[in-house]
Formats: C-alpha cells, sequence, structure tokens
C-alpha cells in the first residue's frame, strides 16, 4: 500500500529536489521532512502538526493536498481486535409442564417486564443524553474563518456550544455555524435533558484555523534555558542554586562569567547588587535588594515553558 510520505518524496525526487531546498523554501526543519517522507508520523508532537506540516508539503509540490491527506490517514488508522467467543455447552434437563407451572412462569414474566420497564424508565431518566459530533472533526484544520458545526441528539434536549444555546430539531439534528480565531480553537459541545438538568454530555473538539494567506509552520517551544553571571567592578559574595542544587557558595573575583543550564528553577543571592547582572537566553533580569542590608535576591521559575521570576 503505497504511504503519503513515499508519494511526496517520489515527486520531490521527481523534481530534483534536493531536501535541504525544500526545507529552505517552506520553512519546515529538515527533520520534520524525513519524518514525513519515512512515515514516522509518531515523531510529531501531536496530529495537528503533522498534518500541517504534510499540507503545507503537498502544497510545495502541488500535489492534490486531500489525497495526500487521505493516504495519511488510512496509514494512522489502527485495525480492530477480533475476540473469539468460547462455545458454550448447555446440559438440558427434561421436565414436566403443568397448568400450575405456566401460570407461575406467565406470572413471573409479567412482574419481571414490569419491573425491568420501570428500572428502564428510570435508568433512562438518570442517564446522560447521546450526543455525537459529524462535522467537524477533532484536530480539523480550517482554512476558512467560519465553520459549519452538525451533530445529532436525542429529543427534548438542550445543547449548548461554547456557552451559547443551539436549536435541535423534532429529529434531534442541530447545527450551527461558528467563527474561528486564527490558531488552536477549542469548541465544548454540551447537551442535557430538559427534565434532568443535572446529567450532562459533553464532546470537545479542537479546531485549527490557518488562513489561506497565511500558512505558518509553529514554532518550537524552548525547552533549554541558559544562565549567565556576571560580576563587574569588585569582588562579590554570590550564591546561586540551580533545579535544587548549589553551584556557587563564595566571594567571585570581578570581571568573570559563570554560564549554567537551567531546566525547572533558580535562586540567586548577591552581597552587591550593583556589581551582579543576569541574563537567561540573553534576557536581562532585575535583581532586587534590601534597603537596609543591601543584599539582593532573586527567584525564578519554569512554568509551560515560560520564566516567572519574583
Amino acid at each position: 500500500m503505497i504511504t503519503a510520505g513515499e508519494v511526496l518524496k517520489n515527486k520531490r525526487e521527481s523534481l530534483k529536489k534536493d531536501i535541504n531546498t525544500v526545507s529552505s523554501d517552506t520553512k519546515i526543519q529538515r527533520r520534520y521532512l524525513e519524518y514525513i517522507e519515512s512515515n514516522q508520523f509518531d515523531k510529531f508532537d501531536s496530529n495537528i502538526f503533522a498534518i500541517g506540516f504534510l499540507k503545507i508539503y503537498a502544497q510545495y509540490l502541488e500535489l492534490d493536498v486531500e489525497k495526500v491527506l487521505a493516504l495519511y490517514r488510512r496509514s494512522t488508522k489502527t485495525k480492530p481486535t477480533v475476540t473469539k467467543k468460547n462455545n458454550v455447552l448447555i446440559k438440558r434437563s427434561k421436565f414436566k409442564v403443568s397448568p400450575k407451572l405456566i401460570g407461575v412462569i406467565t406470572l413471573s414474566v409479567f412482574l419481571i417486564s414490569v419491573i425491568g420497564y420501570i428500572g428502564y424508565q428510570i435508568y433512562m431518566f438518570q442517564k446522560p443524553p447521546i450526543l455525537t459530533i459529524s462535522q467537524p472533526v477533532d484536530e480539523y484544520i480550517s482554512n476558512e474563518e467560519n465553520i459549519l458545526i452538525k451533530g445529532t441528539t436525542q429529543i427534548s434536549t438542550v445543547v449548548e456550544i461554547n456557552g451559547t444555546k443551539i436549536n435541535v430539531n423534532d429529529s434531534g439534528e442541530f447545527e450551527s455555524e461558528y467563527t474561528l480565531t486564527q490558531g488552536v480553537n477549542t469548541l465544548s459541545v454540551s447537551a442535557w435533558k430538559e427534565s434532568n438538568t443535572n446529567q450532562k454530555t459533553m464532546v470537545t473538539l479542537k479546531v485549527v484555523y490557518q488562513p489561506k494567506d497565511a500558512i505558518e509552520v509553529p514554532e518550537e517551544v524552548i525547552k533549554e534555558y541558559t544562565l549567565v553571571l556576571s560580576i563587574s567592578q569588585s569582588p562579590s559574595w554570590i550564591k546561586l542554586d540551580i533545579d535544587g542544587e548549589n553551584k556557587i557558595s563564595q566571594v567571585l573575583q570581578p570581571n568573570t562569567q559563570h554560564e549554567y543550564k537551567v531546566e525547572n528553577n533558580f535562586t540567586l543571592v548577591t552581597g552587591r547588587v550593583q556589581n551582579t547582572s543576569i541574563t537567561v537566553n540573553n534576557e536581562p533580569l532585575n535583581i532586587t535588594s534590601s534597603s537596609q542590608s543591601g543584599i539582593g535576591q532573586l527567584i525564578c521559575n519554569i512554568v509551560n515553558s515560560q520564566l516567572i521570576c519574583e
């Protein structure tokens, strides 16, 4: 079975384009192009990135984007597992049928049916409504600002999309146009019965809005931080802890620099704020000092790839 990666690679080679040239033209890193051509889509952070790069690459090679995406989806589909049921041997015993037995069985069946019906009604009352979204699919990439959201649910059900109520027809069908913002949009669709507002069903979808005239390659998140500590003018006593480990606890001489890698957090204490400067990824940080002692202190943490300092 031919794959999306093979189609793109064959087309590139037929055009006699070097993979480095493609990387420069599309602004897609070479390793991502190699992942695509070798069908190693599991190395991408998410399907959104994989699909986005596939579209850019296919458009660049002037291929049918939808056909390339169809090959990608077919190659990443998981096959359902088949389970076998064990054969059960039922041993039947002979018994005598009497009018009394028939009456007892009939009465029992009637009572069980009544109890079952009542139980089923209670169960259906307490059970959240069924909610199915037929359009769009999760992690859908749209080139249009407005998309149509369509789905089905049960009758006498209230449906909301991101807090806005949507009309449901007598067949349980609903649809609504939604305006996207550029980037990743989260659509929360919830449904509950008019007779039981405590039980809700919720479906969350992510839709990426990527305008046709502004295809952007997502930037990689900075995962490494470099700290540079500089001492000037005169010696200064320094205490520096990085990621729970003490790196410096001594007097440092002037005109010296000290570089370290930071993963989670760091704490700096200096005896001379005016002689001490610190940068993280070439961005200078402000060291606060006590008006009485003159000792400066800086505490910083990396939260969700963002540097936050106290």
